[in-house]
Parts: C-alpha cells; sequence; structure tokens
C-alpha cells in the first residue's frame, strides 16, 4: 500500500504544536500530502432545541460569540500550523489541485477550517484518504476521532503520542496472534517494515498455535525480503497489554504494529479490552487496523 494521503482532525489545542509537527514529520516520512482538519459546530448545532425558546436578539449575540471565539481560536492554530511548515520546509498546498506520481513524489500540507462535528468529518475525509493520524487523548480514552476511525475500520491508524513531534521508525514490533486485524495491520504496515532496521514480532504462548502463527509471518514477510526475529511471552501476573508495552520498551520499540479489536454492543462501538488498554497505556506510536 502506497501512502500519498494523510488526514489529522484537530480538536483542541492541547499540546499542538507538538502534534502539529509530529504530524508533519509523518508526512515527511512518507512523502505524503498532509490535510490537518479543524471541525467546529456551528452555534445553530450547540443548541438546536434551545433556539426555538430564545428571543431572536439573543440568538444572534450567541451567535455573535460563538463565532468570534470559533474564529479566534482557529485563525491562531491556523498561524501555528503555518510557522511550522515554514520551519520544517513544508510546502504548503491545495490538495484540490495537487497530482501525485512517482516523479512528484513529496511532502505538501493543507489547513481546513471546517463546520461541522468531527466525527462526521473524520467519517467522510477518512474515506477518501490513505492514513489517519489520531492524537492519544489526553484521559487515555478512545476518543470521538478514533471510534469513527476504527468503525469504519478501512483505513489504518496511527495513534500518535501527543508530544512525539518526530517519527522514524527504525525498530518496530509487531503485536501478533493470527486473527484478522492483525494481519490486515502488517499488510497496511508493509512500508514502515521495508524501511525499519529490527522488527521483532511478539506472541502470548497461549497464541502461539493459532494459525496462522509466528512462523507463518515470518515466512510470508521473508518472502518480501523483510526478516524478523520472533519471541513469545507466558502470562501471569502480567496481562498482555502490559506485556506488550513492556517488550516494546524492552527492545526500545518506535513503533507497535497491531489490530485494533472492536464489536459493537447496544448500538455502540466497543472496544476489546487489549486495545483499550494499549490505547490508555502506550508511550510508543500504534500502528492499527480494525
Amino acid at each position: 500500500m502506497t501512502i500519498r494521503t494523510i488526514i489529522m482532525p484537530f480538536a483542541s489545542t492541547a499540546n499542538s504544536a507538538e502534534r502539529l509537527e509530529g504530524a508533519l514529520s509523518i508526512a515527511q516520512y512518507f512523502g505524503a500530502h498532509l490535510d490537518v482538519l479543524h471541525a467546529q459546530i456551528s452555534p445553530q448545532q450547540l443548541m438546536p432545541e434551545e433556539r426555538q425558546l430564545l428571543p431572536s436578539k439573543w440568538l444572534s449575540r450567541i451567535d455573535q460569540l460563538v463565532n468570534n471565539y470559533v474564529a479566534e481560536d482557529m485563525n491562531q492554530s491556523e498561524l501555528e500550523f503555518t510557522t511550522l511548515c515554514d520551519k520544517l520546509e513544508v510546502p504548503l498546498c491545495d490538495s484540490d489541485n495537487l497530482v501525485m506520481n512517482e516523479a512528484n513524489k513529496h511532502v505538501s500540507a493543507q489547513w481546513h477550517n471546517l463546520t461541522g462535528y468531527r466525527a462526521d468529518v473524520v467519517s467522510e475525509r477518512g474515506k477518501v484518504s490513505d492514513f489517519i493520524i489520531i492524537p492519544k487523548p489526553l484521559n487515555g480514552k478512545s476518543s470521538v476521532s478514533f471510534d469513527v476511525a476504527i468503525e469504519h475500520g478501512s483505513r489504518p491508524i496511527l495513534l500518535m503520542p501527543r508530544e512525539q513531534k518526530s517519527f522514524n521508525p527504525e525498530c518496530i514490533m509487531i503485536a501478533w496472534n493470527g486473527d484478522d486485524p492483525g494481519a490486515r495491520a502488517v499488510k497496511a504496515a508493509m512500508p514502515l517494515l521495508r524501511k525499519a532496521k529490527n522488527i521483532v514480532v511478539v506472541t502470548s504462548e497461549r497464541s502461539l498455535n493459532k494459525k496462522p502463527n509466528q512462523q507463518d509471518l515470518k515466512r510470508y514477510l521473508g518472502l518480501h525480503n523483510i526478516e524478523v526475529e520472533c519471541i513469545s511471552f507466558k502470562e501471569g501476573r502480567i496481562k498482555t497489554p502490559q506485556a506488550i508495552l513492556a517488550h516494546a520498551e524492552q527492545f526500545h520499540a518506535d513503533l507497535i504494529v497491531a489490530g485494533a479489536l472492536a464489536h459493537k454492543k447496544m448500538h455502540q462501538q466497543m472496544l476489546g479490552g487489549v486495545t483499550r488498554r494499549l490505547l490508555s497505556k502506550t508511550n510508543v506510536p500504534l500502528f492499527m487496523v480494525s
């Protein structure tokens, strides 16, 4: 899979400079175009039912205050983005008029001020993008952007630590248990695996006999001229997510490739236990596909 188009939803100003610089570094790594999507709801969306109960003069004043706040927030963040693009020598480019090919493979970026719900924006734009960057949530729980990206499941997701400003994964760890999401994640991560210097496949001992197993994956990657080391771990007091993260620290992994397990319950998207704990505890970028 060739990654040429990347999106990153931008919702809050916390660690904004680090998040934007990290996203630009990812675009530079892939030689891709980055679209930063700053979505804000309109005053009409903010309180649709209450509007019927308020005098028109009050509504006009509320609309003005909200619009002024949104405009100030957007302008400040966009200026920060423009400054970082200039610093990193990433050209600002209108993706509507951009055509990329092998002879014209270069990094570029564009800021988008959009009106609407962030979930809708990520859902719509994710369908016509190759890759989605999601900053790690501040509270350690899944975010609206992550949930929507996982629910649609058609694009790889990179969960990026909020303070990480550079991206060049030389040591990659694959968390493998033979399931479909893990296989899709490995296939999507091939461009990164080909460039990595060290790759280790980590599996719980209770999953060693699940097919395809570690050796099957090693053979598959070997046919793509990608060498890997295979190790396993016992589950005792340390559960699978903690064991994966401990091995990532031990091997100084720059990236973890894993499948994202999710299921629907009571019409809501629910993350699997391993996915949820990796999401909340990791300090290493997570490359995931559902």
